[in-house]
């Protein structure tokens, strides 16, 4: 029941049929949404993995929900209107638009954030039309797995590169939950129809999860991958390719040695693109603990360089759950670094400041036409206009609670509910329409309505 209790909440009632030369006709089923969008108390909604803004349009936003699809914005979050209900899968790890033509976005799907409720991948979906419609592509080469990243080369749209990543949980796949592709190719992939066909790049880059994906506007065939098992690997570390793809070389001067690489976000600065940033996460234990931040780092001469930045750490011991680094497209001294908390520069690294938003634990990192910063964390999306200092919550209609196993009902009152969610507590609806108050905090689990002293509720925390 994972698939239905994620997001938006729907239940089925019934429709009576009409009687037909004697025959009574089968009732007909109906859903009915039960929300939360989002939950009241704290106006959040639920993990938000990817976000794309337009580059030309001030107030149109694309939100991909961990488990609740793309969601389209046309007036800067102010509502949102859900794109992909009809989707195999929603798990969503990453969203691009193509430069030229922002009509044409691509969905990747399976979250690459390997927690073990980081649903793996059915594919790629492709939209020329805004998002109003969509063609499924490329379950044979990407199912079982996950999204990192996707790149739309800014001149030509034909070509697209992915990247991928295993997907997560603790032991290592469980979130696969046994998908016989799960075990299947990593990395790097390259097409040049449009997403039709694709192709792994080798030629020095190994077979592992490219945790991140990175190019340069100005020379578009050069790329930057993070390549990091979160597990640690001998060769974890960043790559470069200045052919599109068909040689790499794996960058040091610098970096931190591969035993001490989990997982790998780094980005290019789109204004002075020999300037990167990026951010190394320690490699998890077996159980997932040790992700610790094992530092920032800055490169100023195209990767052959790297000077370690003062960040400290961020992620606590979960780092392979979250990690984004994401540079101001006009001011390649603005940067911010995410992981539990969200952290700022105006420096290029010399100082930070912590400039959290209202919902802790951060996956994505965006700058809007207008040039305000918008990012998907644990609790939707979230907006700053001034650098960081304050916030505005944009979750009105955005439908991304993740419910997990549990809900329940009350045994006389078909309006009330419990439910625990992800990183949003238990909450509770309680009349009819998509209102939900939270009643217990931390991550929820599991609730019970006593069936015979309804007044007597369980929760988890």
């Amino acid at each position: 029941m994972m698939a239905w209790f994620s997001a938006l909440l729907w239940v089925v009632s019934t429709v009576p049929g009409s009687q037909a030369q004697g025959f009574q006709a089968q009732p007909v089923l109906q859903w009915e949404e039960l929300g939360p969008a989002p939950i009241q108390n704290g106006s959040y909604a639920g993990r938000v993995s990817a976000l794309a803004c337009s580059p030309t349009q001030p107030d149109l936003y694309y939100a991909g929900g961990a488990d609740s699809g793309v969601w389209r914005s046309e007036d800067g979050g102010q509502s949102w209107q859900s794109l992909t209900s009809i989707f195999a899968t929603t798990a969503i790890g990453a969203i691009a638009l193509d430069p030229q033509n922002e009509n044409i976005l691509y969905a990747g799907t399976g979250e690459a954030n390997y927690a073990n409720h980081s649903r793996y991948g059915l594919g790629l979906y492709k939209s020329t039309d805004g998002g109003n419609t969509w063609a499924a592509l490329a379950e044979s080469v990407f199912g079982g797995r996950c999204f990192s990243r996707i790149l739309v080369h800014p001149g030509d749209g034909q070509i697209v590169y992915a990247a991928i990543t295993r997907a997560g949980g603790f032991p290592e796949l469980a979130a696969a939950k046994g998908h016989p592709d799960a075990t299947g190719p990593l990395g790097v992939f390259k097409s040049t129809d449009g997403g039709q066909s694709w192709s792994q790049l080798a030629g020095g880059l190994p077979d592992l999860s490219a945790t991140d994906l990175t190019l340069d506007p100005s020379a578009p065939d050069t790329l930057y991958a993070g390549m990091g098992r979160i597990f640690g690997n001998a060769d974890n570390g960043i790559y470069k390719t200045s052919d599109g793809g068909a040689s790499w070389t794996k960058l040091a001067g610098g970096l931190p040695a591969a035993a001490s690489i989990g997982r790998v976000s780094v980005r290019v600065a789109p204004s002075l693109p020999d300037r990167l940033y990026a951010m190394v996460t320690l490699p998890a234990s077996a159980t997932g603990g040790g992700a610790f931040t094992e530092g920032a780092y800055r490169s100023d001469d195209g990767g052959a360089t790297w000077s370690s930045l003062p960040l400290g750490s961020i992620q606590s011991s979960f780092g392979w759950y979250l990690s984004v680094v994401s540079v101001h497209p006009s001011a390649p001294d603005f940067v911010v670094f995410g992981g539990v908390t969200l952290h700022r520069t105006l420096d290029a690294g010399a100082t930070f400041t912590n400039i959290t938003p209202p919902h802790v634990d951060q996956h994505a990192a965006s700058w809007d036409a207008a040039g305000r910063l918008v990012v998907g964390d644990d609790g939707g999306v979230h907006r700053s206009a001034n650098s960081g200092l304050s916030w505005s919550s944009l979750n009105d209609g955005l439908g991304t609670i993740q419910f997990y196993a549990g809900l329940s009902s009350h045994p006389f009152d078909d309006e009330l509910f419990f439910g625990g969610t992800q990183d949003n507590g238990t909450n509770r609806r309680s009349t009819a329409g998509t209102d939900w108050t939270q009643v217990f905090g931390g991550d929820g689990g599991w609730t019970q309505i006593h069936p015979t002293t309804p007044s007597i509720v369980f929760c988890e925390f």
